[in-house]
């Protein structure tokens, strides 16, 4: 594996851990805050279940699990492997505050391995974060594992567009641009050359959707959202 795509859990907590300052920035910059679209897509469709309990992995500062409490009021665990990170979550989800809403309650924790009784949770959700698992198979059956019967997962992930022009303008910008102006606002040689190259790496469509069924999960489906841009998956664990 080429050292840009390292994804033993001390190197991912570490490269996080150095960007955490300039995460929040840099995401909503780069992205053209596009991705605040893309969770909000994925909190309607939870909402509408009305959940319990939720648990975020990958929740990196926060942004969804903050958003998943305010809008379903569900008791809501943010869960990662870099502390840099939930610290500003925890920050962050001070200054929201001001609702009589339960607090989200922050985890340091690998993904991988999860500090849950079997069954613990109404809803299982992932922002961009599930490429970076070390070990994919892994991590979809802890997230089968920590879910209710009938629970769902939904998942967020970066995809590359299939069609003409968007194709293009997407790989020229996601290969070039972004490395160059995550690099110069982050400090980070390598971080914003890792994005790119594990998202290249990762298996979208159909091909993630096998790995869903793999570890479990059933009436799995997904939607492309922004020409393709990003991916929601959603899959669901049976009821006995």
């Amino acid at each position: 594996m080429p050292p840009s795509l390292d994804k033993s859990p001390a190197r991912i907590a570490a490269m996080f851990d150095d960007i955490a300052p300039h995460y929040d920035f840099l995401n909503h910059f780069l992205s053209l805050n596009i991705d605040k679209c893309w969770r909000k897509a994925l909190v309607r469709r939870i909402a509408r279940r009305h959940p319990a309990t939720v648990l975020d992995i990958a929740t990196g500062t926060g942004d969804l699990a903050i958003a998943l409490r305010r809008r379903t009021r569900a008791a809501v665990t943010g869960l990662d492997i870099s502390e840099g990170m939930l610290n500003i979550a925890k920050r962050k989800a001070g200054c929201h505050c001001r609702l009589p809403l339960p607090p989200v309650n922050w985890l340091l924790a690998s993904a991988e391995a999860l500090p849950f009784p079997d069954g613990s949770f109404d809803v299982v959700t992932v922002a961009f974060g599930v490429r970076n698992f070390d070990n994919l198979a892994a991590g979809l059956r802890e997230m089968y594992r920590v879910l209710k019967p009938a629970g769902i997962v939904a998942i967020l992930e970066f995809a590359t567009p299939t069609a003409f022009p968007v194709k293009q303008a997407y790989r020229f910008y996601f290969h070039c641009i972004l490395p160059a102006a995550g690099r110069l606002f982050s400090r980070h040689r390598s971080a914003y050359r890792y994005l790119p190259a594990s998202v290249d790496a990762f298996p979208t469509g159909d091909a993630f959707i096998k790995q869903l069924q793999q570890a479990g999960f059933t009436d799995v489906r997904s939607r492309r959202l922004s020409w393709g841009i990003a991916m929601l998956y959603e899959g669901q664990k049976g009821r006995g």
